[in-house]
């Protein structure tokens, strides 16, 4: 089983986001590791309620279509006043957003690709789609997609309302060195309920990039005094982190080891040959897997693989 991340950058995302009230953004569907057929689309996209489309193509356009209601293949015109059609330019502030033309359907819930009427993802299952300014949603297909009708991605999300925003904090911390060293000291004294473990081992897994690797090293520099980077840490498109550690951390040097030990792995991540291996990590959480376990993405521990 392998993670499937967003292509989206931090800077199109925020803009994306900006659309929107208070969202999150749930990843459904990706159409270079599900396929780009409207079958696939429907199998991961149906029912899931307000979503939103975005496509990629090369000449660097990100764009798509906003809908609050479900895709259910009814084959009728659906109304939403709700919808739009929007591109996240290159450069600039804000992104393009189109409203719906008045009186007009928002799309077509059939069994192909969405249909926005100006805008057909998935067009007869392949990598494109249509564009039809005028119909539905009036736009300059420059302005909208650069003219360029080929996907080289193709991404829905779920598109989470998280509310608005509490008037106030919900609850009110002052980050002073007095709070600093009461959290510490409330580690520091932690004592499981099983008499038998003596240190909590808390894994840390996550996508490559995460900061796993990062977190503990500042974990440890907040309880040594000092900077410290035992856990070698980066950024790639892999992961820097090719082994299975536990790391112990001491309250200042030379102390006793903290009741906790920090599980560092390799990242998640989309292909299959690459990353942390499911199984692994499912060895990892039996405690069959021992420090400084070398992962390979190509055969798990549980398929024989001897522990380095």
């Amino acid at each position: 089983m392998s993670v499937v991340t967003s292509s989206l950058s931090k800077r199109q995302q925020i803009k994306l986001l900006s659309l929107f009230s208070h969202p999150r953004l749930h990843l459904l569907y990706k159409a270079t590791v599900h396929s780009f057929t409207a079958a696939a689309f429907h199998s991961r996209c149906d029912q899931q309620g307000p979503t939103v489309i975005v496509a990629y193509n090369a000449a660097g356009f990100v764009f798509g279509a906003y809908t609050s209601k479900d895709y259910t293949q009814n084959g009728q015109a659906i109304m939403d006043k709700e919808a739009f059609l929007y591109s996240i330019p290159a450069e600039g502030d804000k992104p393009l957003r189109v409203a719906g033309i008045s009186g007009q359907c928002a799309f077509m819930d059939g069994a192909t690709g969405p249909n926005y009427g100006a805008l057909v993802f998935l067009h007869d299952n392949k990598a494109e789609f249509q564009s039809n300014p005028g119909t539905s949603f009036n736009f300059q297909a420059a302005e909208m997609h650069g003219n360029d009708l080929k996907l080289t991605e193709f991404e829905v999300y779920r598109v989470e309302d998280l509310g608005d925003l509490l008037p106030k904090p919900w609850r009110n911390i002052q980050w002073t060195a007095e709070r600093k060293q009461q959290l510490m000291k409330t580690i520091q004294s932690y004592k499981s309920e099983i008499k038998t473990v003596h240190q909590a081992r808390v894994l840390l897994v996550g996508p490559v990039g995460a900061g796993k690797s990062s977190f503990f090293n500042s974990i440890n520099s907040a309880f040594r005094g000092n900077m410290t980077c035992q856990a070698i840490a980066g950024t790639g498109d892999k992961s820097v982190t090719t082994q299975f550690r536990t790391y112990n951390i001491k309250a200042g040097k030379g102390g006793v080891p903290l009741p906790l030990i920090l599980c560092d792995t390799m990242g998640l991540e989309e292909k299959a040959d690459a990353g942390l291996d499911m199984e692994d990590l499912v060895s990892v959480y039996k405690g069959h897997v021992k420090d400084r376990y070398q992962f390979s993405p190509l055969q798990s521990s549980l398929g024989g693989r001897s522990w380095l």
